[in-house]
């Protein structure tokens, strides 16, 4: 079971793995047209995931996920972003997600470490999705695939 505890403390500080992912792609080599997204936008992009993330990893199909972000792949290939960037932009606010509950989580037991074990597991089954579904929409948009 993920810990309610840790999905809560990123949910309160989704600010500060914002700020921590938009470092890593500004200073990301080779993502030409995705550093060229405005602030709001990428900031925006990391509320919808993580502010809501409890409801992510606990209670929404993944039906819902692949609505959401199949549309979001067919965005990305609409504005001209490369797949490789839209898909490495996922990896880095993964990276940046794990890195945020590796510093800031407060491991004092073995319960706690398995909780933050549990939730790097299931953050990365979370954003493996993210990318698969993103992918699809992307390939559906670039005449790959049918709808």
């Amino acid at each position: 079971m993920v810990s309610a505890k840790l999905v809560h403390q990123i949910e309160d500080h989704w600010e500060a793995i914002s700020g921590k992912f938009m470092r890593r792609l500004r200073q990301q080599h080779g993502l030409p047209h995705i550093s060229r997204t405005p602030d709001s936008e990428i900031t925006d992009t990391c509320r919808r995931v993580l502010h809501n993330l409890g409801h992510w990893l606990v209670s929404s199909s993944e039906e819902e996920i692949a609505r959401l972000y199949e549309k979001v792949g067919r965005d990305r290939f609409a504005a001209g972003i490369p797949l490789s960037e839209s898909l490495r932009s996922v990896q880095l606010m993964k990276d940046a997600t794990l890195d945020y509950i590796r510093d800031e989580a407060f491991v004092q037991t073995s319960v706690d470490l398995y909780a933050e074990e549990e939730l790097e597991l299931q953050l990365g089954r979370f954003f493996d999705l993210l990318i698969y579904h993103a992918a699809r929409g992307y390939e559906e948009a670039a005449g790959y695939r049918k709808a």
